[in-house]
């Protein structure tokens, strides 16, 4: 995935990331995605801001968004870079709003739905 010199890390992956349904996600670009929350040290609020800026599309706005808040629940994020994701994540808040979901109960596992998905109002998830 070209990455032009100017673009944040993150909004790159994510522009690629959203174009299509993410049952169907970019190995690279999720890779990319995956290890510029955990690992960089690149300003997330930048990054999602410059995503933002460029796309204005609903459900591409939900799935970054699940994206984003979907990486903060490995166990090799730590609790103040976490926080920086929540900090990002108020901003697709004001777009996008998540949606409230009712609790499914004894549903069999081949219907299970990603609740997260869910909640960014979005019928796929990873």
């Amino acid at each position: 995935m070209a990455k032009p010199a100017n673009r944040h890390v993150l909004s790159a992956a994510l522009d690629t990331l959203v174009k299509s349904p993410l049952d169907h996600a970019d190995d690279a670009a999720l890779v990319s995605a995956a290890k510029a929350v955990w690992y960089s040290n690149s300003d997330l609020i930048s990054a999602a801001q410059a995503f933002l800026s460029q796309h204005t599309d609903e459900v591409e706005l939900r799935r970054a968004g699940y994206l984003l808040e979907r990486l903060t629940r490995f166990s090799c994020v730590t609790d103040s870079r976490a926080l920086e994701v929540f900090k990002a994540l108020e901003l697709f808040l004001r777009s996008t709003p998540k949606q409230a979901i009712t609790s499914q109960t004894a549903v069999a596992l081949r219907k299970r739905r990603d609740e997260l998905a869910l909640s960014w109002g979005l019928n796929e998830g990873l």
